[in-house]
């Protein structure tokens, strides 16, 4: 990855908080298990299908999908940028966010950094992670479960979104279905994955599986207006909406552009 930018505000009437990925130059050769974290945060943003606020509430910057904590410092999938030096390891210093040559995003003008201490291919996702009560902890991510967690995360913030009201849940019943679908099908799989690789033995190719199953999910690759066609229905299709079209500001419901 060289000189990303990355800037998004919700198109909409929808007054949303800006998250700018601010220019780096990647310089590592072998940084591939944490770039797969990054690129899936930047497709999150670029999909414009949830606001940015909740994105950054409910997802980067929220301790169900992890927690890093020394003492009174805490840190996330985005930790801020003035205290990511205290989140080290107490024994030999390993930072778990880039000393040198962050990623930074820009939340509403203040710096964040990206975690970057990711690992782990080895070890298989649990899904029951999202339901369980969080624990903070000062070591590095597992990057398998952390992909899952970001997935599942916004696939239910989505879901909750397009189900405000009685009238949104109306008008957007068929995508509901759909993304409800969608969603069951990649439990499903990454379930079987799991059973399948038992222990994700070095040898294994579970990562890459796992990254595979990501990059079919339809929603993610989708845009609003993006139009989808529906395999459980024919002559069915889907127009994928942004789901902050019904959310309500100031007492007012918020239509998108």
């Amino acid at each position: 990855m060289t000189n990303i930018h990355v800037c998004t505000a919700q198109e909409s009437q929808y007054v949303d908080m800006e998250i700018c990925k601010q220019p780096r130059t990647e310089v590592a050769k072998k940084a591939t298990t944490r770039m797969v974290v990054e690129s899936l945060v930047d497709q999150l943003l670029a999909s414009n299908l949830i606001s940015n606020e909740r994105l950054f509430d409910q997802i980067f910057y929220n301790k169900d999908i992890i927690w890093i904590q020394n003492e009174s410092f805490n840190g996330h999938l985005f930790a801020k940028a003035n205290i990511t030096d205290q989140l080290k390891t107490k024994t030999n210093d390993f930072m778990m966010y880039m000393p040198t040559n962050p990623i930074v995003y820009e939340v509403n003008g203040e710096h964040y950094h990206l975690i970057t201490r990711i690992d782990s291919t080895r070890a298989k996702p649990n899904l029951e992670r999202l339901s369980q009560v969080p624990k903070a902890i000062l070591s590095a991510a597992r990057v398998n479960d952390l992909l899952c967690s970001i997935v599942m995360r916004f696939y239910e913030t989505y879901l909750e979104d397009l189900s405000t009201s009685d009238e949104a849940k109306q008008e957007n019943a068929k995508l509901i279905n759909f993304v409800e679908r969608e969603f069951k099908q990649f439990l499903q799989a990454v379930s079987e994955l799991n059973d399948y690789h038992l222990n994700w033995h070095p040898r294994g190719n579970g990562h890459e599986l796992l990254l595979e199953l990501i990059d079919n999910l339809q929603l993610l690759k989708s845009r609003p207006g993006k139009v989808i066609i529906d395999f459980s229905n024919a002559h069915g299709y889907i127009v994928v909406e942004p789901s902050y079209r019904f959310i309500k500001q100031d007492g007012e419901t918020v239509q998108a552009l």
